[in-house]
């Protein structure tokens, strides 16, 4: 049985750390380690909710080449079902991340088969027949694919999914080229929403969080909106109007990798739960907390039991 599907971009990060300097071509820089790790925000959030006893598959593309195979492992070792595609005509999708001794982190990035994924490699009936009930997209604005000129094959999927049953859940990443209307025709079919603030200022042009969120409402997200605002916490809001501000567990900042990806992870565990409202928020800053406390998106996020334990301090210190 499965409860979650987790659609969109996979990569493999190669981390180097700490980098003191840029090397002179021709030249060598010494790091103290070069680290492989699971990238990209399906995946996270994917791998979060295995974790979180939330039986998982995750959905991707990746290439027929070393890379893959390790992002397929990932997946079994996080305790999620891989259902990543091999596609032979691209290479899997890489980033090198540079960090420097302070921790600020630099990034160089090769966008190859995610650019590939397409909603046909997301077998609906299949996955309905088999008992999942809520279907994440993680990533638009970085899934070519999956957004085409205006939007439409995410909309055709979530609307195909609605009328199967599936919960729609969507995340999003920063827009580099600024065409936020893309995700405008996704909206009306999108159940859950978990943008960042700052993204959700551009798709909504508002600015503070509650207006944000009644645009959002308005521009067609059906049941509830979830604004990862960083150091600020949350703001859980649902259609009828319920909002909660929920501030940060306070623990020790390491790397922000991942930690939007672990809140949606935090959140979506509680409400598939059947939590309230105000819950699923303290969840949501829970898995935050877990993602930033370790480097690496996935090395600070542990079970669900520790997720309880970081709910119940929400609001502490």
């Amino acid at each position: 049985m499965l409860d979650v599907v987790s659609v969109g971009i996979f990569v493999a990060d190669v981390v180097a750390k700490p980098v003191r300097g840029t090397a002179e071509k021709g030249k060598l820089e010494l790091v103290d380690e070069i680290l492989l790790c699971s990238g990209g925000s399906a995946a996270s959030t994917g791998y979060s909710l295995a974790r979180f006893g939330i039986p998982t598959a995750v959905i991707g593309r990746v290439g027929q080449d070393g890379f893959g195979d390790f992002l397929v492992n990932e997946a079994h070792r996080h305790g999620a079902e891989s259902l990543l595609v091999r596609d032979p005509g691209a290479s899997t999708s890489a980033t090198q991340v540079l960090v420097d001794p302070d921790g600020e982190r630099t990034f160089i990035h090769a966008i190859g088969a995610n650019a590939r994924l397409v909603p046909s490699d997301v077998p609906l009936e299949a996955l309905r027949a088999r008992g999942a009930k809520l279907l994440h997209l993680a990533g638009f604005f970085a899934l070519p694919g999956m957004e085409g000129s205006d939007g439409s094959p995410t909309r055709d999927l979530f609307k195909r999914a609605s009328e199967l049953g599936f919960v729609t859940s969507l995340d999003n990443v920063w827009s580099a080229k600024g065409n936020w209307e893309l995700i405008h025709l996704v909206l009306p079919h999108t159940d859950i929403f978990c943008p960042s603030i700052h993204d959700a200022r551009h798709i909504s042009g508002e600015n503070h969080p509650q207006a944000i969120a009644h645009k959002l409402f308005a521009m067609g997200v059906r049941k509830l909106v979830a604004l990862k605002m960083g150091a600020e916490g949350s703001l859980v809001i649902n259609r009828e109007g319920e909002y909660h501000y929920l501030p940060i567990v306070p623990v020790k900042t390491v790397d922000g990798t991942g930690s939007g990806d672990a809140f949606i992870a935090g959140f979506l565990a509680a409400w598939l739960r059947g939590m309230s409202l105000k819950e699923c928020g303290k969840y949501g800053n829970a898995g935050g907390a877990m993602g930033v406390r370790a480097m690496g998106a996935m090395t600070g996020i542990t079970d669900w039991n520790e997720l309880q334990q970081l709910a119940a301090r929400v609001g502490e210190g």
